[in-house]
Formats: C-alpha cells, structure tokens, sequence
C-alpha cells in the first residue's frame, strides 16, 4: 500500500505528486542540494506530525498544500483566506511514525541553548536512571562496533526535576573516566544517534500490533557519522525495519546510504533548469549519486538500463568465456537517458580513468529513440552502443504472458515461481480489470505480479533468472548479436 501525497508551492517546490510505499524496508529519498529532499521528508512526516507550519516552512503562498490520501482516507493542510493553515480530514489515517529532522529542526539540538548547558552540567546524579539497554547496546555498536562501550549510560526525566520543565524530551548522559558527560556536550554523531535510538525505542514498545503501518523519516543522517558507522547503522535499520513492520525514508544524498537500497525504493528529485521537479523511480544509486568511483580500476563497465538486462550480459559473459583476465563490471542506470547521460558524463569527466573502457546496451525497442536523444543533446562521444534482443522487462513480461502467450514460459514461471497464487489467476484479474487497455508498458500487469511476489517473500530476480535463461536457450540469433558485440569490445 503507498500514501500518496501531493505538494503544492511550499518552499523550492512548486508542484510534486509522489507515492511513498508504507511496506517494511529501507527507502530513499535523494537528489542534488536544493532539489527539495528535505521539504519532502518534512512535508510527509505532516501526516502524523501535528507541526507549526509556519515554523517549518516559512512564509508560503496562499495556494501552498499538502493533500494526503491512504486508501480511503484523505487529510490536507491549506490556508483559509485569513492565510492561516488548517487541516482537513475526512477519516483518520491509520499510520504511525517518527520524524527527525535536519540541523534546523532536528530533536537533537531543540533543547541546545547555553542557558540550558549550565543547568544539565550541574544536574543532582540522584535524578539520573540507567538509560534503555536497548539505547546503550546499539549505540555502542554501531559508533564503535561495541556493544560495551557505553556502558555507563544514564537517563533522566526533565519533568522530574525543577528549572527543566522546559525541556523537549529525554536527557542523556554517559561516564567517561569518572565524569558523567550531558547528551549536548557528546559528538554530533553520538547526539543524532541518541535521539534516533531513543525515539525508535519508544516506537517499538507502542508496537502492540503490527498489523499498523509505520513511518520513519530521517533527513541527512549522514552529515554527523563516519561511513563505518553509517554502514553499521543502515544493517542495524534493516533488521528493525523487518522486526517491527517499519518503512524507514532517508533524506540523503550518501553513497553508503543509497547504494544499500534497491532500486524500487530510490525516489530521485531531478530539478531542471526552469526549476520544475522531475521524480525518478525506480532510480539506480550510480544514476542518483552520479559517481562511479567505486568502480574505477575495472577494465570495462557496461551500462545497462535494468537488472534484466544486466543478467542477460552477465550470463552471456559468464557461458562464453568473455571474462577472460579482464575486470567487467555491469551497471543498471534506470531509462535509456539515465544511461546516455551518464556514460556522456563518465566520459567527458575521466571518472573510470584512462585505463578503463566503457560501452552501453540497452532494451531493443528504442533504438530510434535512443539516436534521437544522442542528436537533441548533441552527444558526440563515439561510445560503443548496442540492443538486447528483448524490450524493457515489464514490456517483455507483457508480450509473452498476456499480448502473444509463450506457453512454455508461462508455464515454466508458474511452476517454479506462483506456487500459491497462480499466474493464470493474476492475468485473469488484470483482463477483467480492463488495465490492460492502457498499459503499453506492462508496468500495471508487472505491479500485480511483484505484489504477489512481495506477499509470498519472493523477489522479481526469480523471474528475471528464469526469463533470461530461457531467451539464452530459445533466441539464440539475437544473442548471438550480442555475444559478437561483447566479444569485440572486451577483446580489442
């Protein structure tokens, strides 16, 4: 299930429709400075964040919005004509979550005055509790990969002491070599990392039922940990988000972060020179970080459009012996622009080095396309270019299960992948919806394919390895094409 939410002239956004997905996993939101990443995050965290707006946006035009619809359920924020936000909502979204915001209004530093230093440094020992083992361990872990390492951690309550009733939430403290140390006296990272643990901590103790969809949005985390720790941190998120039922968003534009983070969950903000917004999903992390640095000293990297197309070259490069001695990396970019323009960018900026070469393949049905984007943007770089002998997935998934049946593919994919639900079953729903009368594309028959898989605990790479072993052993004129065109670029 998503939350559709729609922004309307709120900051450096003019106007953005996205669907956030509510299921567990780990999600990103990324893009260039000022593309509205933050604004994004800020605004979707509205949905169970009673905010000050005018606080955490500004001044906003008359029209600024934020309408919200899960399901049946819709909740908006607009201006009266008196200019004061009100909300709206016709029924009560069901969803839970937490949001941690950037340096400006982030938990982290809401209590931060020197006034309020003075007070916590001469705080009585006697109000300070042992802090959650849940808060110490992890803490540990992920900054130093120990869970021991803060053992000393305590707690305290600023309603339970005098002069500190206005204090936003709970305060920490740890000992170090005899001397307790506030929370706004640590590191960056130690502070960011409390708040998070502390938060996600009381989240997890008020998830009495799973069955309720829950949101975590945290903007530019990496901006205070070491990659180690953000390292440690995304694996420590992953196994939370599927022990509790979390969508965790980040705001990011971090390597580490991003490239944990599957395709399908990366929502990339392209803002344009007239300054509109273009979102991009799926987005590939070597198309939304546009740095290929960790792929320097390969001697070849081909740049595909998905991952359909990057099993069929690798297994076309594994069956015929074409890794030879050489290092070949194959890199999904998204849409046959993603892979032009950043091939035109690898190139003009040396990324890969002077050692390494670099030739793209991609989906068989835009070739005209494809020549007409490298005209219009008068791309003249002479990288080597070819065509798979097959369309996109979801065209191809399209073609042979429902336009033109293959029988034996539809039959070798719904014995060993549909076991439950059975692909006859989901072609039939998606006939009797009429959806097929507008979906060119497949991407409506392939969504209720991946919801099945999802729903069963399986991953579209089960298709995607059967589809192309199946084309290898069945197309082998069109592979063989392919097979020339590899052999001559990897040999040369």
């Amino acid at each position: 299930m998503t939350l559709e939410m729609t922004i309307n002239n709120i900051k450096s956004i003019g106007h953005l429709k996205i669907e956030l997905p509510v299921d567990k996993g780990l999600y990103a939101i990324t893009g260039q400075n000022g593309s509205g990443k933050s604004t994004v995050v800020t605004c979707a965290s509205s949905v169970f964040f009673n905010m000050i707006m005018k606080d955490y946006f500004g001044s906003t035009a008359s029209d600024a919005s934020i309408v919200f619809q899960y399901g049946d359920a819709h909740k908006s924020y607009k201006k009266n004509d008196s200019g004061r936000w009100f909300c709206n909502q016709d029924a009560r979204i069901l969803l839970k979550g937490f949001y941690e915001g950037s340096l400006i209004f982030g938990n982290r530093f809401r209590n931060t005055t020197y006034n309020n230093l003075r007070k916590l440094d001469r705080i009585n020992e006697s109000y300070m509790m042992p802090g959650p083992d849940f808060i110490r361990n992890n803490l540990g872990i992920i900054l130093h990969n120990n869970a021991s390492f803060y053992e000393k951690l305590y707690v305290v309550d600023p309603k339970r002491v005098g002069g500190l009733e206005n204090f936003y939430g709970d305060i920490f403290y740890y000992e170090i070599q005899g001397k307790k140390v506030s929370q706004f006296h640590m590191s960056t990272g130690e502070n960011l990392l409390i708040s998070i643990l502390n938060s996600l901590n009381r989240r997890n103790s008020d998830r009495k039922t799973l069955d309720v969809p829950c949101i975590l949005l945290l903007d530019e985390i990496e901006l205070a940990l070491h990659p180690s720790s953000l390292k440690r941190l995304i694996n420590f998120l992953g196994i939370i988000s599927n022990e509790y039922n979390y969508a965790i968003y980040f705001s990011t534009h971090s390597l580490e972060l991003i490239s944990a983070i599957k395709p399908d969950n990366i929502f990339y903000l392209d803002r344009h020179s007239d300054h509109t917004l273009e979102l991009i999903n799926p987005c590939y992390p070597a198309y939304a970080t546009r740095m290929l640095y960790d792929h320097t000293g390969y001697d070849y990297v081909i740049l595909v459009e998905d991952e359909l197309a990057k099993e069929i070259i690798i297994k076309i490069l594994k069956y015929n012996k074409l890794w030879g001695s050489r290092l070949t990396y194959v890199l999904p970019c998204g849409g046959y622009g993603n892979v032009i323009d950043l091939a035109d960018e690898v190139v003009s900026g040396n990324l890969l080095g002077k050692i390494s070469k670099i030739c793209i393949v991609l989906d068989a049905d835009i070739e005209k396309q494809a020549n007409t984007y490298i005209k219009k943007h008068n791309i003249k770089n002479n990288i080597p270019l070819n065509y798979l002998p097959v369309k996109s997935l979801e065209k191809f998934i399209r073609h042979r299960l429902f336009d033109d049946v293959d029988h034996v593919l539809f039959r070798r994919l719904n014995d060993f992948v549909f076991h439950q639900k059975s692909l006859t079953s989901i072609i039939e729903e998606y006939k009797s919806s009429l959806e097929f009368q507008s979906d060119a594309s497949g991407k409506k028959l392939f969504k209720r394919i991946d919801v099945e898989l999802k729903a069963r605990g399986k991953d579209k790479a089960e298709i995607i390895d059967l589809i192309v072993d199946y084309l290898i052993e069945n197309d082998k004129t069109n592979i063989n094409r392919i097979i020339s065109f590899l052999d001559d670029q990897l040999c040369r």
